[in-house]
C-alpha cells in the first residue's frame, strides 16, 4: 500500500484552507477592504491556525484506524484464540473464568478510544505510534520535521488555551504552515503504510 485511504482527503482539505486564506487576504488588501475581515483579522488568523491543527489530529486518528483494521483483518484470517493470548501476556497471574472469552483475538479499539491519545504535538504522536509498533524516531523525515510542527501546535495551543492574539502570524506564515503540515502528513502516511499490508 503506497498511501492510506485518508491521505488525499486531508491534503485536499489543506489545499481548500489555503485557498480560503488567499481569498481572505485578497479581500483584506483590495482597494476597498472587506470590513468584516479588516475588523476581525486576528479572529480569522486564529481560526485558520486552529483548523489546520484540527485536520492534523483528525488525520492521525483516521490513519491509525487503518492500522487497527489491517491488524484485525490479519487476526481474523489466522484465527488466534483470545484466551491463549490473554493468558500468555500475563502468565504469572491466575487466569480466571471471568477473563475467558471463547472467541478469536481482535483489537477492539474504536476511534473514540483514541481521543485521549491524539495530539498534534509530534512528541505525543511519536509515543502513540510506538503503541502501534511504529517507530517514528527512526524516520529521518519525522526527525527533521518534529520541531517545526511542534512550534505550529504550540502556537495553536496558545490561541486555544491562553487566548493568545496570534498577531505575530501572517497569512504567509499560515500558508507556510499548511505546506509544512501537508508534507508532515505525507511522511506520517508513509510510515503507517510500511506497517500495513
Amino acid at each position: 500500500m503506497d498511501k492510506t485511504v485518508y491521505l488525499d482527503s486531508y491534503i485536499e482539505q489543506y489545499k481548500k484552507l489555503a485557498e480560503i486564506i488567499e481569498t481572505t487576504n485578497k479581500r483584506l488588501l483590495s482597494d476597498e477592504p472587506d470590513k468584516l475581515i479588516e475588523e476581525n483579522v486576528n479572529f480569522f488568523t486564529k481560526s485558520f491556525l486552529v483548523m489546520m491543527c484540527a485536520y492534523l489530529e483528525s488525520y492521525i486518528k483516521d490513519a491509525l484506524m487503518v492500522v487497527i483494521d489491517d491488524v484485525n483483518s490479519k487476526l481474523n484470517s489466522t484465527k488466534i484464540p483470545h484466551n491463549l493470548i490473554k493468558w500468555t501476556l500475563n502468565i504469572e497471574k491466575e487466569f480466571k473464568d471471568s477473563d475467558s472469552k471463547f472467541e478469536q483475538l481482535k483489537i477492539k479499539l474504536r476511534k473514540k478510544d483514541l481521543d485521549d491519545y491524539i495530539s498534534g504535538n509530534p512528541f505525543k504522536t511519536k509515543d502513540l505510534f510506538k503503541k502501534f509498533g511504529i517507530q517514528l524516531d527512526k524516520s529521518e523525515n519525522f526527525n527533521s520535521q518534529k520541531d517545526i510542527v511542534n512550534s505550529i501546535v504550540v502556537k495553536r495551543n496558545k490561541v486555544v488555551h491562553h487566548n493568545d492574539d496570534a498577531s505575530d502570524i501572517s497569512n504567509k506564515d499560515l500558508n507556510d504552515f499548511i505546506e509544512i503540515l501537508k508534507n508532515y502528513l505525507e511522511n506520517l502516511d508513509k510510515e503507517i503504510c510500511k506497517h500495513i499490508s
